[in-house]
């Protein structure tokens, strides 16, 4: 058995059902705690993303948005869309949509999660999984080991191993839209990453600021161009996909199962939502309440899903995809309708390819280059995301060391980081899936699990946030101690007038009685 095999075995085994019910479950349970708020207050979720500034110790709300819309939107909403509709069929992007919007709900626990238990390190604000898994979890000494797992695996695995699909994905576009080798577009986009992350977190939010909203916006208007030449198989496209995913489309109806469990597999790869990839970037935030931040990043899953839906229905609609039959045989769509009908494909590689094939049958020859270029730009800003989620475990791991010493450790992360990226370039496809997706699943396990433990919490200081609202308050605070939380020492610093005055007025209240 060679590696790949030993590494696609792994894979499997970490994502069956069992991690694909844990992460759709853990998303209905918190859905429910919060009563849906995390799809039905957008409304307050884009005042929240346009209000507020930064600070010397933190970035604003907007600038970790676009941070974490930097790891949502990557190569997953491109390559992986693709990989989806091979292996469960068309309806495995409708699972990945409705997926995608149900898992904004554990956005939402770890974001603010990573805001409650945050600390103050090296002059800048420092949260994740690791310290709401040693400070929230009622087992201290289980909660410490838990910790110490996830941090290893964000500060070695992230930065180092799960931008295998990002570099793959990058040199595979430029080779087939310019004739670059993978060699040459791999050290390019190396030097390129090591130019930003040497910047730190500042560097990262100012730069995540300026691509991620061109890089959507973008991609939506070559989408909209694709609709537009095939407006009129748009009806029976979306039927198509509806019709997979419950079964009921002749051509792909025994693909139910593959459909739903590959749509929500390929929508946490897409999203992150559960993998602890964004609580870092989010507890970076300046912020009175770790519910702001949860809502504003929460809200973030509208750029995923969007996206998501502009690869899937681009393939779709022009019939550029191929579908990995029961006998492991790849088919290829062709048709629309009642029309369609099923021929074996030369190959069944999915990824990136499709998408661009799928634009250059409307803009010959620039739809594709136009797919690589945006597709670069969500490789390129995700993997700048994944460096400071390293740095931030590294951090946790060694904060009791001298911070120059620490210092040299982040340096030589930044370091190796493009370097590992260089080589992921130059590799096969499904090795670096794989292999990213095995860090994946181990740390979905770790969070989701703490998360499970957690809702208590979350919803507690959801509720806290929404109550201060309903009475008017306009910038509601957040009071640890009130709420007997403990751990959170911080926040009786960042809010230490609010809650003086606070104390101050219930004693009045209590004297004058």
């Amino acid at each position: 058995m060679s590696f790949a095999d030993i590494i696609m075995k792994i894979d499997n085994w970490l994502w069956a059902t069992p991690l694909i019910v844990l992460v759709f479950g853990t998303a209905v349970a918190y859905c429910i705690a919060m009563k849906f708020g995390n799809v039905t207050k957008s409304k307050l979720q884009w005042k929240l993303l346009t209000s507020g500034s930064g600070s010397s110790e933190g970035i604003s709300p907007f600038e970790t948005f676009c941070s974490v819309a930097a790891y949502r939107v990557a190569v997953g909403n491109i390559g992986g869309v693709m990989v989806a509709i091979m292996y469960g069929g068309p309806g495995a992007v409708f699972w990945m949509l409705v997926t995608a919007l149900v898992t904004s709900a554990i956005a939402y626990a770890e974001n603010s999660l990573g805001q409650i238990y945050k600390v103050r390190m090296d002059g800048q604000y420092r949260g994740g999984p690791y310290f709401y898994m040693e400070n929230g979890l009622p087992w201290k000494k289980l909660g410490k080991v838990v910790a110490v797992i996830f941090a290893l695996l964000a500060m070695v695995g992230v930065p180092l191993l799960v931008t295998g699909p990002s570099a793959n994905n990058i040199a595979m576009a430029f080779e087939n839209s310019f004739g670059v080798a993978p060699v040459i577009s791999g050290a390019v986009i190396a030097v390129l990453l090591f130019l930003v992350i040497s910047g730190g977190v500042r560097r990262i939010a100012k730069f995540s600021t300026i691509i991620v909203p061109f890089m959507t916006i973008g991609y939506l208007i070559i989408t909209l161009i694709v609709l537009i030449a095939n407006a009129s198989a748009i009806p029976s496209t979306i039927a198509m996909m509806v019709g997979s995913a419950f079964n009921s489309h002749a051509l792909f109806g025994g693909m139910i199962g593959g459909a739903f469990s590959y749509g929500v597999k390929r929508a946490v790869n897409s999203s992150g939502s559960g993998f602890g990839e964004t609580p870092p970037s989010a507890a970076a935030a300046e912020t009175a309440h770790p519910a702001t931040q949860g809502m504003v990043n929460a809200f973030s899953v509208y750029i995923d899903v969007a996206v998501c839906f502009c690869s899937g229905i681009m393939a779709l609609i022009t019939d550029c995809f191929n579908v990995l039959g029961a006998d492991g045989v790849a088919f290829m769509h062709i048709g629309s309708g009642s029309e369609a009908m099923a021929v074996q494909a030369a190959s069944n590689t999915a990824g990136v390819v499709w998408v661009q094939e799928a634009a250059n049958s409307v803009i010959p020859g620039i739809g594709g280059a136009l797919i690589a270029i945006a597709l670069t730009c969500f490789a390129y800003s995700t993997c700048i995301a994944y460096y400071y989620e390293g740095e931030s475990g590294l951090a946790y791991l060694f904060r009791n060391l001298k911070q120059e010493t620490r210092g040299k450790l982040i340096w030589a992360t930044r370091i190796i980081m493009p370097i590992m990226f260089f080589i992921w370039a130059n590799v096969t496809a499904s090795t670096a899936w794989a292999v990213s997706e095995i860090m994946f699943g181990l740390m979905s396990w770790f969070n989701i699990g703490a998360l499970v433990f957690l809702l208590p919490t979350v919803k507690k200081v959801y509720d806290d946030y929404m109550a201060q609202r309903k009475a008017g308050v306009e910038e509601p605070y957040f009071n640890p101690q009130k709420l007997g939380i403990k751990n959170c020492d911080v926040w009786m610093e960042i809010n230490k007038e609010q809650i003086e005055k606070e104390q101050m007025e219930s004693e009045q209240k209590v004297n004058s009685r």
